[in-house]
C-alpha cells in the first residue's frame, strides 16, 4: 500500500512540474511559377534550426490547391531565409522574429518576392 501512494504522489508531482514546451512555426505560401526553392530558419547565432539544405518544388498548382512549407522549431529568436534555384537574385532574409510568422513567396526565377503576410 505504501508503494502505491508513493507512485501516486510521484505522478502528481510530475504532472504539476513538467515544463510546458513551446515551439514557433513559420508558414510560407508557395506561389512561384515553375521554380524550386529552399526555405530555412536560423537562430540568432546563425545556426540552422529548421528547413532542409536541398531545394524542393515551390510552384503553385493551377488547379486550386494551396501549397505551404511549414517550419517548426524551439521558441527562440530566429530569422527566415528563402532562395530560388537558378535565380541571380540574392537570398532573401526576414527577421528577427520571436513568434509565429507567415510568408508568401511568389513570382518567377528572375523576379521573385518573399513577403511577410498576416497569418
Amino acid at each position: 500500500m505504501k508503494f502505491q501512494s508513493f507512485y501516486l504522489l510521484t505522478v502528481i508531482f510530475m504532472c504539476f512540474y513538467i515544463m510546458d514546451i513551446k515551439a514557433y512555426t513559420s508558414d510560407t505560401n508557395l506561389d512561384l511559377t515553375l521554380c524550386s526553392c529552399r526555405i530555412w530558419a536560423e537562430d540568432s547565432n546563425g545556426k540552422r534550426i529548421s528547413g532542409g539544405k536541398g531545394y524542393h518544388d515551390c510552384s503553385y498548382n493551377s488547379y486550386g490547391s494551396n501549397f505551404h512549407r511549414i517550419l517548426s522549431f524551439p521558441n527562440q529568436t530566429y530569422t527566415v531565409y528563402a532562395k530560388v534555384l537558378a535565380s541571380f537574385e540574392e537570398t532573401k532574409k526576414r527577421g528577427p522574429f520571436t513568434g509565429d510568422t507567415c510568408f508568401h513567396i511568389h513570382g518567377d526565377v528572375d523576379n521573385w518576392k518573399f513577403d511577410q503576410v498576416t497569418c
